[in-house]
């Protein structure tokens, strides 16, 4: 099994930050790979930085930061300063996120793809002191910023055709909601896209975000993992994925429950079958087989994404931490 990485869902109820960095540093002191954030209502790009500073020698990053809630410019800018604190350890993760978040906000997604590859191409510009925005304030005298050394941009699309851009344009994905099986559209669509664009797919990590629940107790780890599906499945875009990977009648079902806004019932139109492709759960070596189960399967390696444990969620990421250290 390879070195894992970590995703938490952040928040910002109260102590919830202090939280996060009480995990980013344990997962530290265990040896991860890396400690990544969501935007859940937060700003990730923000929290990472904060968590950079808290941290001497994991890599922070984001998984993701939304598109639609910042000009590139300013996203590439930003993470420009956190690898200024943190040198050589930020990645940062991209993605258009979902239809019902961004409207939530009062955002149109018009155009996904073509949005993503507009937002890849310019932050690499502004990395590379190409922008051209940034000659024009150069123009004027001033100085204008260029990395220091790469910097990972990893994108999370799970559409056939994001996945090939991904291939083409990003250094790695970040696939959700996958199971092993199903991680072979990832696999031939990243090779698709690196071919068009006359460079490896081995150039392209894919690092495999995971659910993992930690517990040795069936019946709650399963319950536990069916809410955490059942959450996803309500989205579009994660519904279509499991319809596309043999799932039709959950995703059905979850989709109907969801509309009538009884995530109970959308729970248990989670089929246990589904739920031991998807996610990982149950004891620590039972999670760590499911890990190499991915590997096998193409991942290059896995981030874990704990679930909550029937609603403890700091119970489900010490379970993970303790699980997986080195």
């Amino acid at each position: 099994m390879r070195t894992p990485g970590l995703l938490v869902l952040s928040s910002m109820a109260p102590g919830a930050i202090e939280r996060i960095v009480t995990y980013a540093q344990m997962a530290e002191a265990r040896g991860f790979r890396n400690f990544l954030v969501t935007e859940s209502v937060t700003d990730s790009l923000a929290l990472a930085q904060y968590v950079a500073g808290k941290t001497s020698r994991i890599q922070v990053g984001t998984g993701i930061t939304n598109i639609y809630l910042r000009h590139p410019l300013l996203a590439a800018l930003h993470v420009m300063t956190i690898d200024q604190i943190a040198p050589g350890r930020v990645l940062l993760g991209l993605g258009t996120s979902h239809v019902p978040t961004n409207a939530a906000y009062g955002i149109a997604m018009d155009k996904p793809l073509t949005a993503l590859r507009t937002y890849l191409t310019t932050v690499r510009q502004v990395f590379r002191g190409e922008y051209a925005g940034l000659a024009r304030m150069a123009a004027r005298g001033l100085a204008v910023p260029k990395t220091e050394r790469e910097i990972p941009i990893y994108v999370a699309g799970i559409s056939p055709k994001s996945i090939v851009l991904t291939g083409e344009l990003a250094d790695g994905s970040l696939p959700l909601n996958y199971a092993p099986q199903g991680l072979k559209e990832v696999v031939d669509g990243i090779a698709r896209g690196a071919q068009q664009a006359g460079r490896s797919p081995s150039a392209v990590t894919i690092a495999l975000i995971m659910h993992c629940c930690v517990c040795s107790d069936r019946a709650v780890a399963l319950r536990s993992v069916r809410r955490t599906l059942a959450f996803y499945g309500q989205m579009p875009f994660y519904n279509r994925l499991f319809a596309r990977q043999g799932f039709h009648k959950e995703a059905a079902a979850i989709a109907e429950a969801a509309t009538k806004g009884d995530m109970q019932a959308a729970a248990e139109a989670v089929s246990e079958q589904m739920a031991e492709q998807v996610a990982a759960m149950g004891t620590a070596q039972e999670c760590q087989k499911k890990v190499e189960e991915f590997e096998r399967a193409g991942a290059s390696y896995v981030i874990l994404y704990p679930t909550a444990v029937d609603g403890d969620y700091d119970r489900g990421v010490r379970a993970v931490l303790e699980a997986f250290a080195a």
